[in-house]
């Protein structure tokens, strides 16, 4: 434990036992390095010239969501998108999957124990489109029973918006029998990884999942880089959620045509210290 706790400078600093990780977790010396070696290095705004350095940090940065891809086994590295967290992925998901695909009587489905960047978001959307937001309730074991899954994901759900597990409760959700029940009922599948991804190996092809969503300041790496997986053919099919920057092809005086995946959902400077330390936790 002594040998673990070197490689966190802050435990030394402090001289505590620290256990809130759920929320976020401490960063390693390694990792602080690597941040500190990118700005003194490569520091430049990737994709936005063609000389050296900022062909260095794109280098950096793209090859980060190479290793992404690879860490949760997504089919395209174009399918991962960063983002600042957890929360930005969802709402991204609520306004520009939600919005553009929900009509009055479709159904939303989300568990009682959701996060309120899980929830929140979705009250909205389903007050704009008048969708019926629905909840999975827990029994005394605070488990999503069978029954209750059966029941509430039905021939009107379009969404099924649910934590793989739960940061309050510790309850580990029946993520396949969700996940296969929604698909044969037509509904796509939103799975918060946060908590599940620190500790345990995520395949979202083999889990056959829509979209996950988690961030890298619960798993050693810094506040304010999170990721976004999704279905190639679903993001290609959706509209942005921020406008500007590195997101735009072309601009005309009353038009505009967006970049390809993954760019489109990345507009502006993205944090990309962030992401270079993102890539040395995974």
């Amino acid at each position: 434990m002594e040998e673990l706790k070197k490689d966190f400078q802050l435990l030394i600093n402090r001289d505590i036992v620290y256990l809130d990780s759920g929320a976020t977790s401490q960063k390693p010396r390694q990792v602080i390095e690597k941040c500190k070696e990118f700005y003194e290095k490569h520091n430049a705004n990737p994709h936005r010239g063609a000389y050296k350095l900022s062909m260095e940090a794109t280098e950096v940065y793209e090859g980060t969501r190479d290793k992404v891809q690879k860490f949760i086994n997504a089919k395209y590295r174009d399918e991962i998108i960063f983002s600042k967290n957890t929360t930005e992925s969802l709402n991204l998901l609520a306004y520009s999957y939600g919005l553009e695909n929900l009509k009055e009587n479709d159904e939303v489905v989300i568990s009682i124990m959701e996060h309120h960047s899980n929830l929140v978001p979705w009250q909205k959307v389903c007050k704009k489109t008048k969708a019926k937001l629905n909840y999975m309730y827990i029994n005394d074991e605070f488990e999503i029973p069978d029954e209750e899954i059966e029941k509430k994901i039905t021939d009107k759900t379009k969404i099924v918006s649910i934590m793989h597990i739960s940061n309050v409760l510790g309850t580990v959700n029946n993520i396949q029998k969700i996940i296969k029940l929604a698909h044969k009922k037509g509904a796509i599948v939103i799975l918060d990884i946060a908590q599940s991804i620190p500790h345990r190996k995520i395949d979202v092809q083999e889990l056959d999942v829509d979209f996950a969503v988690f961030s890298g300041h619960k798993m050693l790496a810094p506040l304010g880089i999170g990721v976004l997986y999704g279905k190639k053919e679903l993001l290609n099919n959706m509209t942005p959620f921020l406008m500007g920057g590195d997101m735009i092809e072309y601009v005309y005086e009353q038009e505009t045509t967006f970049a390809p995946l993954p760019n489109k959902f990345e507009a502006g400077t993205q944090n990309v210290g962030g992401v270079v330390r993102l890539r040395f936790c995974n």
